[in-house]
C-alpha cells in the first residue's frame, strides 16, 4: 500500500501552453528574421532572389600542388567509375532496338487493322498488346534523366577543378605564389622556371591535361545519352500516337456500337463453300492459331519452366498437406469440407498456378488464353461440386459447355456466319438454360448458409442476365453482330472469371482453415484464443478481393472501366471552394482512409501485443497497459499528420495553427489540458496502474481504465466512478497493490474475562494458518491487545495475496474465528452495566424488583 501526495498540475498547464506557443510561433517569429536583417543591412534588388554567391576559384598554394594532384586524380577516378558504371546504357540501347523494330511491324499492322473498322474486343486487345510493347519507356526515361543529372554534375566539377589548375599553372609561370606577395626561393641544386622546380610545373601541366581528357570524354559520353534520350522520346512519342489513335478508334466503335453492321441472320448469303472447305479453312485457321502460340511460347521458356515448377510445387504440397491432415480431419468432421482442396490436389494446384498464369505469359495470343481458361475451368467445375450442393451443379455444367462452344467459336472465326450461328445457338441456350433454372424451386431441406447465400445472389443476378442475353441474341439475329458480342461475350467471360474467382476464394479459404490448426500459428495465443474471429476477418477480407476483382474484370469486360475510371477521378479532384478554403472529395477520402488505417494498425499491433506478446515477457498489467496506451496514441497522431500531409497541407502552417490553438486551450480549457497532461503522467509514471486497488476520497476500488482524460473505478458494490486524471495526481491517493497484491487482514475479537488468553491466541493463530488464502510468509500474527471494558481483546493479523477478494477472505476467517471459539466453550461478550440506586421511592422498588 503506497499513500502519495502530489503537486499542483497548474504548472503542467502552464509548461504545456509555453510549449505550444514557443513551438508554434517559432516558424513564424523565423520567417520575420530576414526581413529585419535586410532592413537593417544593405538593400538587395527586388528583382533577383538572395543566393549563396560562388566563391572565385583562386590558385593551389605550392606547397600543397602535390597533395591537391593526388586528390584530384582519386576523384577524376572516381568520377570516370560512375560514368562506366552506367552499364543500363547499353542495355536500353539494345532493348531501345528491338523495340522499334517491333513498333514497325505493329504499326503497320495495327493502321491496317484500324482502316478495317474492328471489333471493341480487337481494338481492348490491340490497345493492351501496345501498352505492354512501351511499357519499358517511362523507366527508360527516368533513368537517363538521372544518369545525364549525373554527367552534368560531374562537367560542372571538372570545370570548376580546371579552372583552379589553371590559375595555378599561370601563378606558377608567373614565378609567384598563390597570394601573389611571397617570392619562391630558388634552389641552386634543382631545375627551376621562374623560381618553381619543374616538378611542380609537370605535375600541374599533366593534372591539367587530365581533367581536360576526362571532361572531354564525359561530354562525349553525355551526347551520346542525350542522343539516346532524344531516341527514347522519340519512339515515347509514336507510341502515343498509335496508342491515340486506336483511342479515337475505340471511341469510333463506341458510337458506331448501335448502327447495324451485317445483314439480319436470315439475310446472310452463305460463302459457297462445301462443308468440306468450310472444315478446311476452320482447319487452317485453328493451324495458324496454334502456329501463333509456338511462336509465342519460344520466347517465353523461362517462364513455361517456372510455371511448371509453381505448378508441382502447388501439388507437392497438397499432396504432402493431405497425409498429414487427415488425422486431424477424422478427429474434427467439422474440417471435413475444407478437406476437398486437398482430396483433389491436382486441380486445386491447376487453379491456383493458372490464376497466376497473367504474369508468366502477358499479352498471349487469344487461342492460349482461352486453353489456359479450360484447363482452369474443368478443374474448378471438379472442386466446386465437391463443396457445394447439387442444385448448384447445373450451372456449373452448363458453364463449362459454353466455353468448349466459345472455344470451337473462336476456331472458326475465319468462317462469319459460321460462328455467327454458333454464337447465336450458344445465346439461345443461355437464355433457355437461365428461365429453367428461375422455374426451378430452391432445395426446402437444411443447408450450408453459405450455400444459402451463394443461390439467392445468383438467382438475384438471373433476371439480369437474361435480359443482356436476350439482347445480344435478338441484336445478333438482326445485324448489330458488334453490339451483341459485346454483351454476350461480356456477360459469358463475366460468369467464367466468376466461377474461377470462387474456386480459387473456396480453396485458399480451405488452406485458412488448416493453417489456423497447425503449427506454427497453432501456438500463437490469438489463434487460440480467437480462432474464429481470425478466420471470419480473413474470409471477408478474400470475399472483398474476389468481389473487387470481379467488378474491375467486368468493367474491363464491358470496355467501360476505363472510362468510368477517368470520369470518377475527375469527379473527385473537383476542388471545392468553402471561402479561403478549398478541398476535393478525394482529400476527404484520402484523409478519412489514412485515419481509418491508423486506427486498423494500431487494433491490430495492440491484438497482437495483448496476446502473444505480453504474456510471453514478465510485464505487470500497468506496464503492458501503458506501453499499448501511448503506442496507441502515437500511431493515431502519426496518422493524423500523415492524413493532413496526404490533402496537401503545409505542416508549418498546422504547427502555426497548432500555437493558436494551445494559447485557447491554455486559457479558456485549462481543466482539459490539466488531465491530458495528468494523464501522460499516470502513464509513463505509473503511480496508479490498470488493475490497482485504490482508495480516491470515499471511491475504493479496482482501476480498470486510464485515459487521456479521466480514468474509471470501479468500487465494490460494481459501480464505475469516473475520475478526472488531476484527481489522481493533485491528490492523496491509497493504493492497495502499488508494490504488489499482497494484503493484510486485521481481525479483532474479544472473549469474555476469565477466560485463558493463551488458548484464544492459539484458536486464532490455528485459523489463520489453516485459510488457504493466507500467506505462510509472514505467517499470521495474533496480539493480546489489551483489557477491555467487558472483553479480553486479541487481533489477528494474516496476509493475503488474493487482493481483488480480500473481503471474502476476511469474513471465511471470521467465521472460522467464531466457530473455533463456540467449540471450545469460548464466550464473547456483549458490553454490560451495573446501575445503582443512591435513593428510590418505594413504588418503583417494588415494579422493578421481580415478586416471590
Amino acid at each position: 500500500m503506497a499513500r502519495y501526495p502530489t503537486t499542483p498540475s497548474m504548472f503542467f498547464t502552464i509548461a504545456l501552453m509555453t510549449a505550444l506557443i514557443v513551438f508554434g510561433f517559432t516558424p513564424e517569429i523565423e520567417a520575420q528574421l530576414p526581413a529585419i536583417t535586410e532592413s537593417e543591412s544593405t538593400p538587395v534588388a527586388e528583382s533577383s532572389p538572395q543566393q549563396t554567391p560562388t566563391p572565385e576559384p583562386t590558385p593551389i598554394p605550392v606547397s600543397e600542388i602535390n597533395a591537391l594532384s593526388e586528390d584530384t586524380k582519386a576523384r577524376i577516378e572516381v568520377i570516370k567509375k560512375s560514368v562506366r558504371g552506367v552499364s543500363s546504357l547499353e542495355e536500353i540501347r539494345s532493348s531501345l532496338k528491338s523495340l522499334n523494330k517491333d513498333l514497325d511491324t505493329r504499326t503497320v499492322e495495327t493502321r491496317a487493322l484500324l482502316a478495317a473498322r474492328p471489333s471493341l474486343e480487337t481494338l481492348k486487345k490491340v490497345e493492351q498488346d501496345w501498352q505492354f510493347a512501351a511499357k519499358q519507356i517511362p523507366s527508360w526515361k527516368t533513368e537517363l534523366e538521372v544518369t545525364i543529372a549525373g554527367y552534368v554534375s560531374n562537367l560542372k566539377e571538372l570545370e570548376n577543378l580546371g579552372q583552379v589548375w589553371n590559375l595555378t599553372l599561370k601563378s606558377l609561370n608567373s614565378g609567384r605564389t598563390s597570394s601573389g606577395d611571397e617570392e619562391i626561393v630558388q634552389d641552386t641544386e634543382r631545375d627551376v622556371v621562374n623560381g618553381v622546380p619543374e616538378e611542380i610545373l609537370v605535375t600541374a601541366r599533366s593534372t591539367i591535361s587530365l581533367v581536360r581528357t576526362t571532361e572531354k570524354s564525359v561530354r562525349e559520353q553525355k551526347s551520346d545519352v542525350l542522343l539516346l534520350q532524344s531516341q527514347v522520346i522519340k519512339t515515347d512519342n509514336r507510341a502515343e500516337e498509335v496508342l491515340k489513335s486506336i483511342g479515337e478508334v475505340r471511341d469510333e466503335a463506341l458510337s458506331r456500337l448501335f448502327e447495324r453492321d451485317s445483314q439480319p441472320i436470315w439475310s446472310s448469303a452463305p460463302s459457297g463453300d462445301s462443308v468440306g472447305a468450310v472444315f478446311a479453312k476452320a482447319g487452317n485457321s485453328y493451324r495458324s492459331q496454334l502456329t501463333a502460340i509456338g511462336q509465342y511460347l519460344s520466347g517465353k521458356r523461362d517462364s513455361i519452366v517456372f510455371h511448371v515448377l509453381i505448378f508441382l510445387g502447388f501439388a507437392g504440397f497438397l499432396f504432402w498437406a493431405r497425409s498429414r491432415l487427415h488425422p486431424l480431419v477424422e478427429s474434427d468432421p467439422e474440417l471435413k469440407p475444407a478437406f476437398a482442396v486437398f482430396n483433389l490436389p491436382i486441380a486445386s494446384a491447376l487453379i491456383l498456378a493458372i490464376m497466376l498464369s497473367g504474369q508468366f505469359y502477358p499479352q498471349a495470343p487469344r487461342m492460349l488464353i482461352a486453353i489456359l481458361g479450360a484447363a482452369a475451368l474443368i478443374p474448378g467445375v471438379l472442386y466446386l461440386r465437391r463443396i457445394l450442393e447439387k442444385p448448384v451443379f447445373p450451372i456449373l455444367n452448363v458453364l463449362l459447355v459454353l466455353y468448349l462452344v466459345d472455344l470451337l467459336r473462336q476456331i472458326t472465326e475465319s468462317q462469319p456466319l459460321l460462328a455467327r450461328l454458333i454464337f447465336t445457338a450458344e445465346m439461345i441456350g443461355a437464355v433457355a438454360f437461365l428461365f429453367w433454372f428461375l422455374w426451378q424451386r430452391p432445395s426446402s431441406g437444411k443447408s450450408d448458409v453459405e450455400y444459402q447465400s451463394i443461390f439467392k445472389v445468383i438467382r438475384k443476378i438471373t433476371p439480369f442476365a437474361i435480359g443482356l442475353l436476350g439482347i445480344a441474341l435478338v441484336t445478333g439475329v438482326f445485324g448489330f453482330v458488334n453490339l451483341s458480342r459485346t454483351i454476350g461475350n461480356s456477360v459469358l467471360s463475366s460468369a467464367y472469371s466468376a466461377l474461377l474467382i470462387y474456386a480459387t476464394i473456396q480453396i485458399l479459404k480451405s488452406l485458412t482453415v488448416f493453417a489456423l490448426r497447425i503449427r506454427p500459428l497453432s501456438e500463437l495465443g490469438m489463434v487460440n484464443n480467437y480462432r474464429s474471429l481470425i478466420k471470419n476477418k480473413v474470409f471477408t477480407f478474400l470475399k472483398w478481393i474476389g468481389i473487387i476483382s470481379w467488378i474491375l474484370f467486368t468493367l474491363n469486360l464491358f470496355s467501360i472501366r476505363q472510362d468510368l475510371f477517368s470520369f470518377v477521378g475527375e469527379w473527385l479532384s473537383t476542388p471545392v471552394a468553402v471561402g479561403s478554403l478549398s478541398f476535393s472529395a478525394s482529400d476527404i477520402l484520402v484523409f478519412g482512409f489514412t485515419i481509418w488505417l491508423s486506427f486498423a494498425i494500431s487494433r491490430l499491433i495492440r491484438f497482437v501485443l495483448n496476446e502473444d506478446v505480453y504474456p510471453r515477457v514478465e510485464l505487470g498489467s500497468g506496464l503492458s497497459y501503458a506501453i499499448s496506451t501511448i503506442l496507441h496514441y502515437v500511431l493515431l497522431l502519426v496518422g493524423l499528420l500523415l492524413a493532413i500531409a496526404a490533402i496537401g497541407v503545409d505542416l508549418t502552417k498546422f504547427t502555426i495553427l497548432a500555437g493558436a490553438f494551445g494559447v485557447g486551450l491554455g486559457f479558456g480549457m485549462q481543466a482539459i489540458v490539466n488531465n491530458f497532461v495528468s494523464g501522460l503522467i499516470l502513464l509513463f509514471e505509473r503511480p496508479v496502474k490498470v488493475d490497482d486497488f485504490v482508495q480516491v476520497g470515499t471511491h475504493q476500488g479496482e482501476l480498470t481504465r486510464i485515459g487521456l482524460r479521466a480514468s474509471v473505478l470501479r468500487t465494490l458494490d460494481g459501480s464505475e466512478v469516473i475520475l478526472p486524471n488531476g484527481q489522481l495526481i493533485s491528490e492523496e491517493v491509497t493504493n492497495w497493490t502499488f508494490s504488489d497484491r499482497e494484503r493484510r487482514l486485521e481481525i479483532n475479537v474479544g472473549v469474555a474475562y476469565g477466560t485463558d488468553p493463551r488458548e484464544v491466541m492459539a484458536i486464532l493463530e490455528k485459523v489463520g494458518v489453516e485459510n488457504e488464502d493466507t500467506l505462510a510468509d509472514p505467517p499470521p500474527r495474533v496480539i493480546f491487545v489489551g483489557f477491555g471494558d467487558s472483553s479480553l481483546d486479541f487481533q489477528l493479523r494474516a496476509w493475503t495475496d488474493n487482493a481483488d477478494q480480500w473481503a471474502v477472505v476476511r469474513s471465511d476467517l471470521t467465521l472460522a474465528i467464531h466457530d473455533g471459539l463456540e467449540e471450545a466453550g469460548i464466550e464473547i461478550p456483549f458490553p454490560q452495566r451495573d446501575l445503582h440506586f443512591k435513593s428510590i421511592d418505594e413504588k418503583t422498588l417494588k415494579a422493578v424488583k421481580p415478586e416471590k
